[in-house]
């Protein structure tokens, strides 16, 4: 479902845009706008029963309209650029918006960050056990291993590839199916991987391995209060060998973004790109957060405007999507101006 009606009012640019505007020309910096639809006075989006999906190549909105926020009749449907209606009833108006189509409503605006979906059910990586109480994994006819423990493993949408984390007594691991593997103290947590699947990235706590944990008890008090602090900070690493940190409190998160394969964290307002700063922001979403595919340039969004990294802004967007066209980044951007126009922006950088 839909939260509101900003998101639903930048479906209607996007569908517009691409099915009458195509693609306008651009002038190096500054963005081209197109009033794509203009809701009618007293016109209302219902927002339950419509659905947005907004990417760098496709539009997927269907819209049910209303004249007023109480739900009732007369109904509109607004469908590959079409607005169609009226409608008395509001089954009608679904049956309208949605034959013939494969997703059904309530689709929502997704979040920038990278979250991959599941691998083919043949292309799971298995967590199994081996001789001498050891775990391996395996991945497609492959076997990773053994280790005391395996700790997680995870493959990619496409099942070309898996990742995992293990530990022995005296150190821990993160490993790539394709043969790729660093070692470390500490206790690995999460995995992360780039769109692409060919970057990983894992966050450690601490620096003790289990061996050393299972001795903690035998630590005078002040050793053992530093040991545990020590336990408490966190580190990167990065499946080609790279390592980060320590971080304290101050650490935020780490990511790949949708439109990028390379590999973020935030410490405090420091945002950094591939181990290197690369900006602060006091105000930061990841989740509103989309660098070039090149590395280049970000756009970052923010309630009141969105802001590119030449410090360059513009009304608050809607929704925002960044790709690459003809060898430049492409952000395209939807905004809700005058509370009635729907408005279409796209820049290269």
């Amino acid at each position: 479902m839909i939260k509101n009606n900003h998101l639903l009012n930048c479906a209607l640019v996007v569908v517009g845009v691409l099915a009458c505007a195509g693609h306008p020309a651009f002038a190096q910096g500054n963005p081209t706008t197109t009033t794509i639809y203009t809701l009618d006075p007293g016109e209302k989006i219902l927002n339950a029963e419509s659905t947005i999906a907004f990417s760098a190549d496709e539009a997927d909105v269907v819209l049910i309209l209303a004249k007023n926020e109480e739900q009732n009749p007369p109904y509109f449907v607004f469908r590959e650029g079409k607005k169609t209606g009226p409608y008395t009833k509001l089954g009608d108006a679904l049956r309208a918006a949605y034959e013939g189509r494969e997703n059904t409503q309530g689709k929502q605006h997704e979040c920038a960050v990278y979250d991959p979906g599941e691998p083919p059910d043949a292309a799971r990586p298995v967590m199994d056990s081996a001789p001498g109480n050891k775990q391996i994994v395996r991945f497609k006819e492959k076997t990773f291993g053994p280790y005391l423990m395996i700790i997680g493993a995870q493959g990619t949408p496409d099942g070309a590839t898996a990742y995992y984390t293990a530990s022995d007594n005296d150190k821990a691991w993160f490993g790539c199916s394709d043969g790729r593997v660093v070692s470390f103290g500490g206790i690995p947590t999460e995995i992360k991987f780039s769109p692409d699947g060919k970057n990983g990235a894992v966050m450690v706590e601490g620096k003790l391995t289990l061996a050393q944990m299972n001795n903690l008890a035998k630590l005078p008090p002040e050793k053992l209060a530093a040991a545990m602090s020590d336990q408490e900070k966190k580190f990167l690493y990065t499946i080609d060998g790279r390592s980060f940190g320590p971080f304290g409190s101050s650490f935020q998160a780490f990511w790949y973004a949708k439109s990028s394969n390379d590999f973020f964290y935030r410490v405090g307002d420091d945002v950094f790109r591939n181990g290197v700063l690369w900006f602060k922001s006091g105000t930061f979403d990841r989740c509103q957060f989309y660098p070039s595919p090149d590395g280049k340039s970000y756009a970052l969004s923010t309630y009141e405007k969105i802001i590119f990294s030449d410090g360059k802004s513009f009304p608050s967007p809607l929704d925002v999507a960044a790709f690459q066209r003809a060898g430049k980044t492409i952000y395209r951007w939807l905004t809700l101006e005058n509370d009635r126009e729907i408005v279409l922006y796209e820049r290269a950088m």
